[in-house]
């Protein structure tokens, strides 16, 4: 994985993980700014809930203006009225990136609650202390982080059944799949190569981590950068290290 950033400004980490026998690889092991793969937690916490009784994802709910915000997601165009169940808004806070719906969703759970479950999941260069679009919380040093590491073992769990339940973590993996953005980790991977992923992005930084499911036998891969003078390059050396991976793991 090193030389597939080598030389490139900005800082790369990653980790992968062989599902078959769970060996684990780290580039640079860090916790960096999470963008949207701090989401990933958050679904979880929402099905963990779920799971107890405590949330009912057939439940509808207001979407209120004051928690529209712009950054990515159609919710902050919505109509006035417009109702969602939570289920819903967990599925767009994924497949869109949707962050009004995010928002929504983190005051129902509350950050102690996503935090308690990163925690109990040995995540523990994750944390959540901002929503979506606070940059004034961000300024002031209350940011959101995570790690590859930590976003890898996450999948992993989701994989293998072990996040939350095992229908819940297949629930969350076909919405993994179906998340919008394709421009990093399945960009260079062959064409009907499933990747069930979260990508995440903020100034100077993009980040992309899946379940890639291969031929050849399935894996995670998590990739997060920072410090980018050129975001769109820094999508490109992450859609060429994941076809790197792909390849080693392969043996092509």
């Amino acid at each position: 994985m090193a030389a597939a950033v080598a030389g490139e400004q900005g800082i790369y980490a990653a980790a992968a993980v062989e599902l078959a026998d769970g060996r684990r690889w780290l580039l640079n092991p860090r916790p960096l700014r999470s963008a949207s793969l701090i989401k990933l937690f958050v679904m979880a916490e929402a099905f963990r809930r779920a799971g107890r009784g405590e949330l009912d994802l057939e439940e509808r709910v207001a979407v209120p203006p004051e928690a529209r915000v712009g950054g990515a997601g159609a919710l902050e165009h919505a109509p006035p009225g417009t109702a969602r169940t939570w289920r819903e808004l967990v599925e767009v806070m994924i497949v869109e990136s949707d962050n009004t719906a995010t928002n929504i969703v983190i005051d129902r759970l509350g950050m102690a609650s996503v935090n308690a479950l990163a925690a109990a999941l040995g995540c523990r260069e994750t944390v959540l202390r901002r929503k979506m679009m606070d940059f004034a919380a961000a300024a002031a040093g209350r940011e959101n982080y995570t790690s590859p590491a930590d976003v890898a073992a996450i999948l992993t769990r989701i994989y293998r059944g072990e996040c939350v339940a095992p229908a819940a973590d297949a629930a969350m993996a076909a919405i993994l799949l179906r998340q919008e953005d394709r421009c990093k980790l399945p960009l260079l991977l062959p064409a009907g190569t499933a990747v069930a992923c979260k990508s995440g992005e903020l100034a100077g930084a993009e980040h992309d981590a899946g379940i890639v499911y291969g031929p050849g036998g399935d894996y995670v891969l998590a990739v997060m950068s920072d410090g980018l003078a050129d975001e769109a390059r820094g999508r490109a050396v992450i859609a060429r290290l994941s076809r790197t991976v792909y390849d080693w793991m392969h043996k092509i």
